[in-house]
């Protein structure tokens, strides 16, 4: 099977959605598929923040991975400045809507080059949700089978905003459209998919399945031991950046009540690489904590994988509950930090994703809003009490070949599915 990937981000770009795709192709190649991408050309990349490649991680592709890069207006002056300036209004706004939109003009453009019947199979990912669209005209085309893939949700995410009614209806109209095409439809998690698919008609919901994000065991150092027990510090490492509502504000609260009763220097001590509030920041040295808590710079990927291995514990600190009954998001971390064979403990709402998946294989659940559940946690680690061991059967799960046997079996449903024309 030939499989065309139109996943926008891939590495060196340092972005989560270019490490899972690159997982994805690896397990999907291991099962003998043959699978080209439709990437941007990292130069013409427009970053969020600074730091955002990784030359190592090229190292990890393929040699012989066959990749249609493409060069993206987004980072053009003219773009950028339209963007600032009459892009939300009519009739721009259909140039630049969803997000990164105005990658796939030059995406279709390269595919108009290549021979597209060469292909079994179209696969989009997401985010952006605009690699979509791409799908949607690949559908309309080719007729060829086509997965849409879904990391994260589209019209209905807890923290999307539309700046008008206008451009709301607009999206909700472009994924009505690509749900309605796909013949299947994939996401990270079951609780996504019940958000995402839930005011839509049945035949929408009976084509969706789920596919999680997945872990390379090779990429980890193995061989540790556990140094809980030792009498020296207990070690806990979050990785990635806190921004938005995902806050360290929660475990920081915990630790200066706990700290200021009771010295934590020496007892404990939490290593933070990625991007950190300034207010929290500010909050650590005002309580004393910075020998506790340490903020350190974003480290490249391979490293934090190896970084994971040599800690007691690794903490996830999700957002709260907004505007949803559950946390719908599994994210990439998570699964990395699952890879890493060491206990997590995980902040987070109690309903959804992240909470489900580290109690099924063996992590500690504190519910993130709750800041006197996690003074409590946090005690009782400091007396003593030893985490629980990670079930290694469960955590197997997101092997990166469990993942692409799962993401073959979403193919075979689609073996009445024929080109038209």
């Amino acid at each position: 099977m030939k499989i065309l990937a139109v996943i926008y981000c891939f590495p060196p770009l340092l972005q989560p959605a270019a490490i899972c795709y690159l997982k994805l192709i690896l397990g999907l190649r291991e099962l003998g598929m043959e699978v080209e991408t439709l990437e941007i050309e990292p130069d013409s990349f427009l970053p969020p923040g600074e730091n955002l490649t990784d030359s190592d991680l090229e190292g990890l592709v393929p040699d012989d991975l066959v990749r249609h890069r493409v060069w993206s207006p987004e980072n053009h002056i003219l773009a950028r400045a339209m963007k600032r300036t009459v892009g939300q209004l009519p009739p721009f706004y259909r140039l630049f809507q969803p997000r990164r939109r105005e990658w796939t003009f030059a995406a279709k453009a390269r595919l108009r080059k290549l021979t597209l019947d060469n292909y079994d199979l179209i696969l989009t990912c997401s985010q952006p949700h605009a690699n979509h669209l791409i799908g949607l005209d690949l559908k309309q085309r080719t007729g060829l089978p086509w997965i849409a893939y879904f990391s994260d949700p589209w019209i209905k995410g807890p923290y999307v905003e539309f700046v008008n009614r206008r451009i709301a209806r607009y999206h909700q109209s472009l994924e009505g459209k690509v749900l309605d095409k796909a013949d299947r439809l994939l996401y990270t998690s079951q609780e996504m998919l019940q958000l995402c698919t839930e005011d839509y008609p049945d035949h929408i919901r009976g084509k969706s399945g789920v596919l999680p994000h997945a872990f390379v065991p090779d990429w980890y150092s193995r061989g540790k031991t556990s140094r809980q027990g030792t009498g020296k510090p207990f070690r806990l490492l979050h990785t990635g950046h806190f921004y938005g509502p995902r806050s360290p504000d929660p475990f920081l609260r915990a630790l200066a009540r706990i700290h200021r009763h009771e010295s934590l220097i020496g007892r404990l001590r939490i290593d933070c690489h990625g991007g950190f509030p300034s207010d929290s920041e500010r909050f650590v040295r005002d309580e004393g904590l910075e020998e506790v808590v340490r903020i350190r710079p974003v480290v490249p990927y391979r490293r934090s994988l190896q970084l994971m291995t040599d800690y007691d514990a690794l903490l996830l600190v999700d957002a709260p509950l907004t505007r949803t009954r559950e946390s719908v998001f599994l994210p990439s971390k998570l699964v990395d930090y699952l890879g890493s064979g060491t206990p997590i403990i995980a902040l987070t709402p109690l309903r959804g994703s992240s909470a489900r998946v580290v109690t099924t294989t063996g992590g500690l659940v504190c519910d993130v809003a709750d800041d006197a559940e996690i003074e409590r946690l946090f005690r009782r680690i400091l007396d003593g009490s030893m985490l629980p061991s990670p079930d290694a059967t469960e955590i197997a799960k997101y092997d990166f070949r469990q993942v692409a046997r799962q993401f073959a079996a979403h193919v075979g449903l689609l073996d009445s599915v024929k080109p038209e024309g």
